[in-house]
């Protein structure tokens, strides 16, 4: 059943541990319902300082298959930086304290860890540096962020960027958060500070479909995943059968987003998702925005982002086959339905009203509300995102699956 935000009372999110519910709350006054947390609370920056350390993990169990001129690895090399907390008197904001993995840290970890792992998951032609300031965000918070560069969909991909590899990546982010959490030697305080009972996963883009993929497909999905958050998902080839695993999920669109425009990407996922599910659509936000990129002056600053992905698609194999493969693989041909791909890239277009630091700030709230409420077990965090939000802020009208 589908509700609107304004038939939806409260929301309450049992502590990780426990089975995880989303329960609707009548309202009637009943004074053991915590109010709503401020918006301020997430949109401030947290407590705590944050440090990156950059690493390069090689999964020796799982190949990267052929693309193009590039002739395919028995292994996936996944090179990755990982945000975390410090003290918070240790102010340094994003500073990158390691290359590589190589030289000794000198940003240790905050001390009342362990703390939840977040996995991001980058969008086509990006990198793991991509919304840098949204994992500062949240790190600043209380949370291990790691992302990683995926073998063949980053914008540096041997042999051009693919779709082909989506189905493969969800299992790349979980390899990379158990890899952080397995460290030793000088990186044994990260491996300390992650708490591997508390994990979410988000991307954006084709790094949201990759999310989705991680939250609810029959085979592929994660285990031990307790919260998603997909910004912008790619979702126009996945059918009603791919959704088969039920995780509290958020999904974050942009009503002016003309490469995964909200009806065939984010709108779909949420019609077909099973509860809970919230759908966050940002009136005016386009694509680009996610990332915290604006163009003044352009009527919608995905026009830079249409014209680079219609020209890597047009000069390489899109990969679609090998995705069909691997989608299907051990499950039901149904999983696939691209019908709701018909149209080209950016095809249709639309007015850019939000700028790119409004919609990354509006994209991080409800990312760490969701965070908070399910994977700290905050109840206001939930009521906040499910009640408030839209509330406090005219540009965003909030959907709920309970």
């Amino acid at each position: 059943m589908r509700r609107s935000i304004g038939s939806v009372l409260a929301t309450a999110l049992v502590l990780v541990g426990a089975p995880l519910l989303l329960l609707g709350v009548s309202g009637c006054g009943d004074s053991d319902e915590p109010a709503a947390a401020s918006q301020s609370e997430f949109t401030a920056r947290g407590r705590y300082g944050v440090a990156t350390r950059d690493f390069v993990f090689v999964d020796t169990t799982r190949p990267t298959q052929p693309n193009g001129s590039y002739a395919g690895a028995p292994e996936r090399t996944l090179p990755a930086r990982v945000w975390y907390p410090t003290s918070p008197a240790a102010d340094r904001q994003g500073t990158p304290v390691r290359n590589g993995g190589a030289a000794a840290s000198t940003e240790s970890v905050a001390s009342d860890g362990p703390f939840p792992i977040i996995g991001y998951a980058h969008g086509f032609l990006s990198s793991r540096i991509e919304a840098a300031d949204l994992k500062v965000h949240l790190a600043s918070h209380g949370y291990v962020v790691i992302a990683p560069d995926f073998p063949l969909s980053s914008g540096a991909a041997p042999g051009g960027p693919t779709f082909g590899d989506l189905g493969n990546q969800p299992a790349d982010l979980a390899f990379v958060m158990g890899a952080v959490a397995a460290m030793d030697g000088e990186n044994a305080d990260l491996a300390r500070a992650v708490d591997s009972s508390r994990r979410g996963i988000m991307g954006l883009s084709l790094g949201g479909g990759t999310t989705l993929i991680g939250a609810f497909h029959p085979v592929l999905h994660l285990d031990r995943i307790q919260a998603a958050v997909a910004s912008a998902p790619v979702a126009c080839f996945f059918g009603a059968a791919f959704y088969a695993h039920a995780l509290p999920t958020v999904l974050l669109a942009g009503s002016a987003d003309e490469l995964v425009p909200l009806a065939t990407g984010p709108g779909r996922a949420f019609e077909f998702a099973p509860p809970p599910v919230i759908l966050v659509n940002l009136l005016g936000g386009n694509h680009l925005g996610f990332t915290g990129l604006d163009l003044p002056g352009d009527e919608n600053s995905d026009e830079i982002g249409c014209k680079a992905v219609a020209a890597a698609i047009a000069n390489g194999d899109a990969g679609i086959d090998q995705l069909t493969r691997k989608l299907t693989e051990n499950a039901s041909p149904d999983v696939v339905d691209p019908s709701s791909c018909s149209r080209g890239v950016c095809e249709q277009r639309f007015l850019q009203t939000m700028g790119g630091a409004r919609q990354l700030e509006l994209a991080g709230v409800a990312a760490l509300a969701h965070f908070e409420a399910v994977l700290r077990g905050r109840a206001d965090a939930a009521r906040f995102l499910t009640e408030a939000f839209a509330a406090n802020n005219p540009e965003v009208e909030v959907s709920v699956k309970p």
